[in-house]
């Protein structure tokens, strides 16, 4: 199938599932603003997929779960599968949904009872074109509360007006959080200024079934530097394989 066609019949599935996304806290643990703390947020996910530069169809996926408040690892599930759906912008969760889902299918025979609470996707939520990117696609079919954070600014016509750079600038001024709001007034996430003096932002958005408010909460609770732990983790034992994977292909 041509890309345009397949970018015509996922845009389409998007706009299905994008009614069943929650934008609203529905979790098995709640937040006191009056201490600023969690109450019942024991386990904590984070889920990411890297690629070898010798093969970008060959993933290595890594899926890490972390305590909650400590942040201590607990389990990590990682492996490697080909994949052989092509990646159009606007469109990455339908590359590496069903890598994700097996991750977990993984996770549920391995040890159900580390099934996190809360999971942090490294990727957009609402923070898209079409308000559902991968973070709101995972969120749906693991019929979990998910979170979007992303590293870099995704740019778009509605959010063209942001510019990274600016946003560096209010952050530099001592700004903790700017809120990522389109010209026709959507709200999409908000830039998140990391723990410490970094003035680079990470971009965070509702996933599923979880407030832009809580969002933002849980991500500065899990983060010791920019990017929140639950990521990181994942994040470092996917590029270690792949570079492993890099270094021994000719």
């Amino acid at each position: 199938m041509a890309d345009t066609d397949l970018a015509h019949e996922w845009t389409q599935l998007q706009s299905q599932l994008l009614t069943q996304v929650i934008e609203h806290d529905d979790l098995s643990f709640s937040y006191d603003p009056h201490t600023n703390e969690f109450s019942g947020l024991h386990i904590v996910g984070g889920v990411d997929i890297s690629y070898p530069r010798t093969n970008p169809d060959h993933a290595i996926v890594a899926l890490s779960i972390l305590s909650f408040p400590s942040l201590s690892l607990l389990h990590q599930t990682t492996f490697q599968v080909c994949i052989d759906v092509p990646y159009i912008a606007g469109f990455l969760a339908f590359r590496e949904i069903h890598a994700y889902k097996q991750a977990f299918a993984s996770l549920q025979a391995e040890r159900p009872d580390l099934m996190p609470q809360i999971l942090l996707v490294d990727g957009n939520g609402t923070l898209h074109p079409r308000r559902f990117g991968s973070a709101c696609h995972l969120g749906i079919e693991l019929n979990m509360p998910t979170i979007g954070v992303a590293k870099s600014l995704l740019h778009f016509d509605d959010l063209s007006h942001v510019g990274a750079k600016d946003l560096k600038g209010v952050f530099r001024e001592g700004a903790r959080e700017v809120e990522l709001k389109g010209q026709s007034g959507s709200v999409y996430g908000r830039a998140v200024r990391p723990p410490g003096l970094a003035s680079n932002p990470v971009f965070v958005s509702t996933g599923h079934r979880v407030s832009l408010d809580t969002a933002v909460r849980v991500v500065r609770a899990c983060s010791k530097v920019r990017v929140p732990e639950p990521i990181r983790v994942a994040d470092q034992q996917s590029r270690k394989i792949a570079q492993t994977i890099e270094s021994i292909v000719p």
